[in-house]
Formats: C-alpha cells, sequence, structure tokens
C-alpha cells in the first residue's frame, strides 16, 4: 500500500489534491508555516486515527474533508474524514471506497459511511493484516493485543517531534504505556517470526504469569496474616481465661472453630458481680508454668534434634574412613587365592614370625565392611523423618509458647494500667471489649476458607500458564526472531557506516525490549540515549526505519509500503535560518552540507534498489542543488506556495 495522493476540500467545495510518485523518493521542501509538517498528521489522520493533531489555525478551519487516495497492488482506495469540529479532540467516523479505476470525488459525493475501526479492518486485511477486534478470553484476563492497521502505522510515521529523539524510536512510542506494548508485542508479527494467532497467545501467556504471580503474592500475605491471627487468638484465649470469660476446663485444642465459638460466647458473657483475686492469680501462675513446660518442651526437642544431627556428622565421618578403607581392598575382587604360604617371605625366602593376612582374609575384612556402610546407610531415612518429626513438633510448641506469653503480655499491661482502678466488672468488660473488636476485625481468613480460595486461585493460575506455555513455541519464535533480527542489524550497521554516525563503526542493533538502538564494542554495550547530538539520533531513526522498511519489502510482510518524515535535517538549520529560506548555503558549514547530503542519498539509494515496491515521503528545509535530489522534489513550497491556497481564507471570510 502506497500514497498516490493527498486531497483537501474547502468548504466551498475547492480541492487541493497533492500528487506523489509510486515507488519513488518524494521531497517537498519549503520555509517554515507553509503546512509541510500537516502532511504526515493528515495521513495518519484518514488512516484511522481518532485523535486529532492536526494544526488549529485558521487557515485549517477551512478545510472540510481530508483524504488520501492509496494505491494497492490489485486496487485504488479512497479513504475520507471530515474535519473536525472546533475544541473537538476525537473524530471517529469518515468512509471508504475500493476501485481499480477510482478518481478523486467531488465534496458533494463525499459521504460518512464507516467508522475508523472499520477503514483500519478493511485496510488492514487488504494489505494481510487479521481482524484488528478480539474478544475478552474466558480466562478473564484483558483482551490481548491483535495486530492492526494501526499498529503497522507506527512503524511508518516519523514527525518532526520524533525524528530526532533519543529516548523513542517509533511513532508515538512516548504517548502511552500501552503503544509501547503494543510495539513489544506486534513488531515480532510484522517481522514474521510469530504468527498472527501467536502473537495474541503470547500476550495471553504474559498476562497469565502476571496474574499467577498476583495470586502468589496474595497468597503468602494470607498464609503471613493467618499464622499472626493463630497466635492472637491463642493469647486473647489464654487472657480469657485468666478473667473468667473462658472455663478452665473447656478444652479448645488447637481447633480454630472451637476457639472461636469460645471467643465470641466469651465476648458476649455476662460480667459477674464480684471478682477473685486469688483465682485469678492461680490462673496467672498456671500460665507461667505452662510456659514453662513448654520451653522445657522445646529444649528437650532442640536437644533431640542436636543428638540426631551429632550423629550424622559422627556416621558421615566414619562412612568417609571405611570408603577410604575399602577404596584401597576394592582391588582384591580382581586377585585370586594362589594358595602359597603367608609365612614365607617373597623377597628372602625366610620365615617370618607373623605370617601376612592372606588375600581370603582381607577379603573377609572387605565384606564386613560393606555390611557395616549399608547398616550404617539404612539409618540415614529414618534419622531425616525424625528430624522433620522434630521440627513440626517445634514448630507447634512455638505457636503454644507465643499465645501464652501474648496472654502474659496482656496481664502485665491491663495489670500495670488498670491496678487499683478497674474491679472484676471493668476488667472483664475491657476484655471483652478487645476479644469484640478483633473478632470484627478478622475475615474469613481466620477459619481457613479465604486460604483456601486463595490456593485454589494460585493452582488455577499455574494450570493456564502450563497450558498456554505449551500451545507457545518459545524455541522456535526465538529462532525466526534472531534470524529477522540479524538482517535488519546487518543494514543498520552498514546504514550507520554509510552516514559516519557516532559509533557507527561498531556493530549496530535494534533492541526490541527496549525499544531502543544499541551499539556493541568488546568492552561495552551503549543505548541510543548515551549517543549525542541530534544529528546522531537523527541517523539512527532513518538507519532503523530504512533496515525495517527493506525486511517488510523483501520478505512481503503486511506493513504500508510507505515512510513518511517530516523535518529529518532540523538538527543542521539554525532556526532562524531555516525559518527564513531552508536553503542549504543556510547550513553551518561543509561537514553538515556533506551530512545533509548523506541523508537524503541513503534515503534515495534504498527507494531506489526497492523500486517500485517502497516509497518515501519527506517534508523538509533542505533544498539540495544535486540533479537526482531536485527531481525527487514534489513541491517546493516558497516564494507564497503552501499546503493551503490563502485564497479559502479569503473564500471563507467573503462566505
Amino acid at each position: 500500500m502506497q500514497i498516490r495522493s493527498i486531497i483537501l476540500y474547502s468548504q466551498n467545495g475547492d480541492k487541493r489534491v497533492l500528487d506523489f510518485r509510486l515507488g519513488e523518493l518524494n521531497i517537498v521542501t519549503g520555509t517554515s508555516q507553509t503546512g509541510k509538517s500537516a502532511l504526515l498528521d493528515i495521513v495518519d489522520f484518514c488512516l484511522g486515527r481518532n485523535e486529532i493533531t492536526l494544526p488549529a489555525t485558521a487557515i485549517f478551519h477551512t478545510v472540510a474533508w481530508y483524504a488520501v487516495m492509496l494505491q494497492l497492488p490489485d486496487t485504488r482506495v479512497f479513504v475520507a474524514r471530515p474535519a473536525p469540529r472546533p475544541n473537538a479532540k476525537f473524530v471517529s467516523n469518515g468512509m471508504i471506497e475500493f476501485g481499480a479505476d477510482l478518481n478523486i470525488p467531488e465534496l458533494p459525493d463525499l459521504r460518512l459511511s464507516a467508522d475508523s475501526d472499520t477503514i483500519r479492518q478493511q485496510l488492514g486485511r487488504r494489505i494481510g493484516i487479521g481482524d484488528p477486534h478480539s474478544e475478552a478470553p474466558a480466562r478473564g484476563f484483558a483482551a490481548p493485543i491483535r495486530a492492526n492497521l494501526g499498529h503497522a502505522m507506527l512503524l511508518c510515521l516519523q514527525n518532526q517531534d520524533e525524528v530526532a529523539l533519543k529516548r523513542a524510536l517509533f511513532h508515538r512510542q512516548n504517548d502511552e504505556a500501552h503503544i509501547r506494548s503494543a510495539l513489544k508485542t506486534t513488531i515480532p508479527y510484522f517481522l514474521g517470526a510469530v504468527p498472527e494467532d501467536q502473537a495474541a497467545l503470547r500476550q495471553e501467556f504474559q498476562q497469565a504469569r502476571r496474574a499467577l504471580r498476583r495470586a502468589q503474592n496474595e497468597l503468602k500475605a494470607a498464609q503471613g496474616l493467618n499464622r499472626d491471627v493463630e497466635a492472637r487468638l491463642r493469647s486473647l484465649v489464654g487472657e480469657a481465661r485468666v478473667h473468667g470469660l473462658i472455663g478452665e476446663d473447656e478444652a479448645l485444642d488447637d481447633d480454630r472453630n472451637a476457639i472461636l465459638v469460645a471467643l465470641r460466647q466469651a465476648a458476649s458473657f455476662q460480667t459477674q458481680s464480684s471478682f477473685d483475686d486469688q483465682r485469678q492469680r492461680q490462673q496467672e501462675l498456671e500460665l507461667r508454668q505452662q510456659a514453662g513446660d513448654l520451653r522445657q518442651q522445646l529444649r528437650s526437642v532442640a536437644e533431640e534434634r542436636k543428638l540426631l544431627i551429632d550423629l550424622e556428622t559422627e556416621e558421615n565421618d566414619y562412612r568417609s574412613a571405611v570408603g577410604r578403607g575399602m577404596s584401597r581392598l576394592t582391588a582384591l575382587d580382581l586377585v585370586t587365592d594362589s594358595g602359597s604360604s603367608e609365612d614365607i617371605c617373597p623377597a628372602c625366602g625366610s620365615e617370618m614370625e607373623e605370617p601376612d593376612p592372606t588375600i581370603t582374609d582381607m577379603q573377609r575384612t572387605l565384606q564386613e565392611l560393606r555390611g557395616q556402610l549399608e547398616s550404617v546407610s539404612a539409618t540415614q531415612p529414618r534419622r531425616a523423618q525424625a528430624l522433620r518429626e522434630l521440627d513440626q513438633v517445634a514448630s507447634e510448641l512455638r505457636e503454644r509458647l507465643r499465645g501464652a506469653e501474648g496472654a502474659l503480655s496482656v496481664l502485665a499491661e491491663e495489670r500495670e494500667r488498670h491496678a487499683g482502678l478497674l474491679g472484676q466488672a471493668e476488667t472483664q468488660a475491657y476484655v471483652r471489649g478487645r476479644i469484640d473488636a478483633y473478632l470484627a476485625q478478622i475475615n474469613t481468613a481466620s477459619d481457613g476458607r479465604e486460604l483456601h480460595q486463595l490456593e485454589a486461585d494460585v493452582a488455577i493460575a499455574q494450570r493456564i500458564v502450563r497450558e498456554l506455555e505449551e500451545q507457545l513455541d518459545n524455541d522456535d519464535i526465538e529462532a525466526r526472531l534472531a534470524h529477522s533480527l540479524g538482517y535488519i542489524n546487518s543494514e543498520m550497521t552498514n546504514h550507520a557506516r554509510y552516514l559516519k554516525l557516532e559509533q557507527g563503526n561498531r556493530l549496530v542493533r535494534l533492541d526490541l525490549k527496549k525499544l531502543t538502538v544499541v551499539t556493541d564494542a568488546i568492552d561495552e554495550v551503549t543505548e541510543l540515549i548515551r549517543i549525542g547530538s541530534g544529528k546522531n539520533h537523527v541517523g539512527y531513526h532513518l538507519a532503523v526505519h530504512l533496515a525495517l522498511h527493506q525486511y517488510f519489502t523483501a520478505n512481503d510482510r503486511p506493513v504500508p509500503r510507505f515512510l513518511m518524515l517530516d523535518q529529518p535535517t532540523q538538527p543542521y538549520y539554525p532556526s532562524d535560518m531555516a525559518k527564513s529560506r531552508g536553503k542549504l548555503e543556510d547550513l553551518s558549514g561543509d561537514e553538515d552540507r556533506a551530512a545533509v547530503k548523506r541523508l537524503f542519498r541513503l534515503m534515495y539509494d534504498v527507494t531506489t534498489s526497492l523500486s517500485p515496491n517502497f516509497q518515501m515521503i519527506v517534508s523538509d528545509h533542505a533544498d539540495l542543488p544535486d540533479p537526482w535530489f531536485q527531481q525527487c522534489v514534489r513541491y517546493n513550497w516558497r516564494d507564497g506556495n503552501f499546503l493551503i491556497p490563502p485564497s479559502w481564507l479569503d473564500d471563507s471570510s467573503n462566505a
């Protein structure tokens, strides 16, 4: 898809038609404020963008409709959008027509027949992009991004505020976060590394992984809260027992539901009229005795655990020593008993007072060592099981100790705060209030139902991630993407060297994760943001987009076959000179003149090499005298020439 014409309709029915050559470099040169930059905004608007970025000057208020005539391989397409009303921020309707011999219609023939989504959908399908709409998956994630013409246009436009940026490479990349996400998701599709359905599936997989991490974090937080609830409930039970709100003979064990029932009953307990201080002290003494017993049990468990670990250490030392002896005796398996006398020295033939052990004796010793080693190994699983059981017992004892100590701590604070001031009724009322407030604070996590639900959520999220991962062939995708980027990086490196860019002698590559240019040297990697001067930034932008479109064209990818640039030479022109004439003579020196010439020559050479399948439209101040450059100039807006004829404003005023 290339641009045949850009058309403007005045309120009075006049037409301003700008024709462009297909498969060539088209240059629109001129001074400032002649309407050059508006060409890119008009194309962006006509091809489905709803947000209004067109100039709001008086001369543009004379325009009634904006339109483009597009050329597809087998037909023409006319797309028109009504001019926005004053103060409007969005326009979502327009018209679209197809025809092999389609001509530019007159203003009375224009009519609203489609919305912007329909326009993009129909154009996208014509160049090979699927349906831009997608339904939200049943799993509850947001609808995945599916490539559409709007995403392709991000790779075909560079306005004057973007072409020299060091923090962004692509059209609208810095507008909103979803634009960056869309670029990262769809560029692999446009490169052919990811099939269209896989592109959507890949994003759904990323969303599923985020949902899994969120569910795991919620479960972890709930488990932490649950542990705190357990200790707090035990502390409240101990406190309630001390103050007579729960009977001493009421066995609760570790049943949380029973504890909650008992605490709810304690919160509604009818206060007694008398208070037995002696009874309270006796209960507190029993609570301290319980805490002491628990500490003693913990010490006993710790000693048992240490004994098992010491035994394991000794057995490991024994196994090591036996293993060394066995390794020396193992060679006996290769030797047979010769039957010779072991009391005769084999060297001198004399009789020895202490005969050497026979091979049979040594083999018997080896068998005994093996048996001992097997006996030692057999005890390891039992010891590991015993250690796990001791750890579980220790954990339970610590939980019970926390509850007892919590109750004692509360009693101590309460006695200090209320000693001599509160009687039995006031004390019990205070405790009831604390219990009631805490029971109102905790939710269903206290009985485990929320934990079970969160655990189920994590299990479901894990299953979804596994299912999506099985459907994705990540290795194949990465291999195809690496192949595509290899070609693009090679072309980018060639372009950077031709333009003589800073660090252009290195390997230049496109980083899709960060959406930036990176240069590689043996000892460092440098991103575009760290490469100085707007001149280099423009050069790298041009290198990236030309390399991408070379790949798109060579591989027949579903991307429009044009690239529009606005003011690529702006870093070379002092602003006052650029506003005055914009001639090459305004450049500051021979080096800048040569650099500007290289920019346009690279555009010309690449477009020519891809002709007739690629088109460039460049709006700029530069007006080089070279014959090849002048051959590409379609419009020169100087000496009173403008995009919109000044007479339109006069006609509008008279009307």
